[in-house]
């Protein structure tokens, strides 16, 4: 029976194709994952890295899994054969003999399937003396984008040329913040593409190259999908430098972001090296399911991340991390009472007028420290607040003004360096500071400007020590960005929450140790009731209490575990 509230696939890249098929191991390859996980498609990839799979050999691989009722469709890798499979090298564009190779490639995929989805090595990152030369005076991000929109209009031409009927799917890396500076251009390629695929990797989040925060692979899902509704056909990770527990939890940030289609990467890696991780997913999909047909639309704190946009690296993973449910668009999202700028948002030439708009019609809207850094003088008609070159380490903190001090004071574990931002007392209020050495550091800003509040939000020079930043400061945050949301939390970093539309939420612990914390919810509810259980949280019980029109439950898990409710 499949699973109701997503798909499931499998991709053997041509590298697991030929040892599998050496082995005389791929039907027994097939049947091991089909005990575990409900297979509704599989990927067969033709070609990588020099590595040609025969039509004999697709066509045997083929019409096994047809006649076991599984969709097969193709895949393509765009690498030159290269002495190591960890030699992150690309096809050049710039030489017309390796255009003609790709085409040729791609029109023999074509021939075989009716569907298939470009691996997302279709980037160029090729820098030899053709390519310098054509670049020109451009930027290397100019210079890529435009000659990977070419190449991309080329080979979609070619594979309808071949078979009109064919879906060609463009997978996006999970690397979201850099796709400009190596090619990719989702705003022009998703209109050429039929649809498009989204990377959610993050792998171990702090030993691996990438450093991608485990939210992360949610928030490029929901990034993906408002770009174009239900063009987004799905969300694909690998067991890469994985442990259990973050192999799972790439599985959970997939799943709870609404991926369509869940596709695991790859099968030669599970058949052999990683086995373990195949009845995990299983257990993992079936426990899923029945969880997520619970629960509405992923719903959030807007994000505003334009195409083609860089800045504060991947820190929305950093803030997913701390408890704050992103929603993100590529599109200015002007609905919104509350919107989250990154400094990402300054590649919008219009990001001031955009902002006092949003300021006038009543809304709030929340700055990061990088932004401010980046637009600093230009926001001196809403505010004199400005990013300065100066820096403070900090480990103590008062939250929360009291008449001219602080109502609390707390510690971190550690000294964090952070910026100093500039501001004019009473024309801007500190809701958070940092203090060292007889003087103290805004960690939280808040300005009034005609109906509505701008607040700026210090970020640490190193992201992941906004881990350390101490609860009452994490939730004086959570506090003001939270004011269009049904739910927030009281809690240490390491909590993350998934909002949808329909009354129901999710928290997951992503720490070390047991951890007890609380659930805001922003009404008089009598309880919350747990989904695909029969623990009810009563607010008449010890454990929450009714202040000021909200209610505080108290609640705890575990490392990994995760527990989703409806508000009753």
């Amino acid at each position: 029976m499949s699973y109701k509230n997503f798909s499931t696939a499998i991709f053997y890249n041509a590298f697991d194709l030929l040892r599998l098929i050496e082995d005389g191991a791929f039907e027994s390859s097939f049947e091991f994952f089909s005990k575990h996980i409900d297979i509704g498609k599989i990927y067969l990839e033709t070609y990588r890295s020099g590595t040609f799979l025969s039509e004999e050999n697709m066509l045997f691989c083929k019409k096994h899994l047809n006649g076991k009722g599984v969709k097969v469709s193709g895949a393509i890798t765009t690498t030159p054969a290269a002495e190591s499979p960890w030699d992150f090298s690309s096809f050049c564009y710039s030489s017309p003999e390796q255009r003609e190779k790709l085409k040729e490639v791609v029109a023999y995929t074509a021939g075989l399937f009716d569907e298939i989805i470009l691996d997302d090595f279709y980037f160029t990152n090729c820098k030899c003396d053709l390519c310098i030369e054509a670049k020109g005076g451009k930027s290397w991000a100019d210079f890529r984008t435009h000659l990977l929109t070419e190449v991309s209009s080329e080979i979609m031409s070619t594979a309808k040329s071949v078979n009109p009927d064919i879906n060609m799917i463009i997978k996006y890396p999970n690397w979201y913040d850099h796709h400009q500076f190596n090619g990719y251009t989702p705003e022009t390629q998703l209109k050429l593409f039929d649809s498009f695929y989204t990377g959610t990797e993050t792998r171990d989040s702090q030993y691996t190259q990438q450093v991608l925060q485990r939210y992360a692979g949610y928030f490029i899902m929901r990034y993906f999908e408002n770009i174009n509704p239900g063009k987004n056909l799905g969300g694909w990770f690998d067991a890469f430098n994985c442990n259990l527990n973050a192999y799972a939890e790439q599985l959970y940030m997939t799943i709870f972001s609404k991926a369509k289609e869940i596709t695991l990467f790859c099968a030669g890696l599970l058949a052999y090296d990683y086995k373990i991780f195949v009845p995990l997913a299983g257990f993992i999909f079936n426990e899923s399911d029945k969880l997520m047909g619970n629960t509405g639309k992923p719903a959030g704190i807007s994000c505003y991340k334009p195409f083609n946009s860089d800045g504060e690296d991947y820190l929305h993973g950093y803030l997913g991390m701390l408890g704050l449910p992103l929603e993100p668009f590529a599109e200015y999202p002007s609905h919104s009472k509350f919107i989250l700028l990154t400094e990402s948002a300054k590649k919008d030439p219009a990001i001031i007028d955009k902002i006092k708009a949003s300021l006038r019609d009543g809304k709030s809207v929340m700055l990061t420290s990088g932004l401010l850094r980046a637009l600093n003088k230009q926001l001196s008609d809403i505010a004199a607040i400005n990013y300065t070159d100066k820096k403070s380490k900090v480990r103590e903190f008062g939250v929360t003004m009291e008449a001219c001090a602080f109502k609390k004071y707390c510690s971190s574990d550690k000294e964090i360096l952070i910026p100093h931002i500039d501001f004019k007392t009473n024309d801007s209020w500190q809701r958070a500071v940092g203090i060292d050495s007889c003087n103290n550091h805004a960690i939280l800003l808040e300005n009034k400007y005609s109906k509505g509040k701008l607040y700026v939000l210090t970020i640490p020079d190193n992201p992941g020590d906004l881990y350390s930043y101490p609860e009452d400061v994490l939730n004086i945050i959570r506090e003001a960005s939270s004011i269009d949301m049904p739910v927030h939390l009281e809690a240490p970093s390491r909590i993350g929450l998934f909002i949808y539309d329909n009354d129901t939420f999710i928290v997951e612990s992503f720490r070390e140790t047991n951890t007890e914390f609380t659930i805001v919810v922003h009404k008089e509810a009598r309880f919350l009731s747990q989904l695909e259980s029969h623990n009810c949280y009563d607010s008449s019980e010890m454990e929450a209490t009714v202040h000021k029109g909200m209610t505080y439950f108290k609640i705890s898990l575990s490392p990994g575990a995760y527990k989703a409710f409806r508000i009753e």
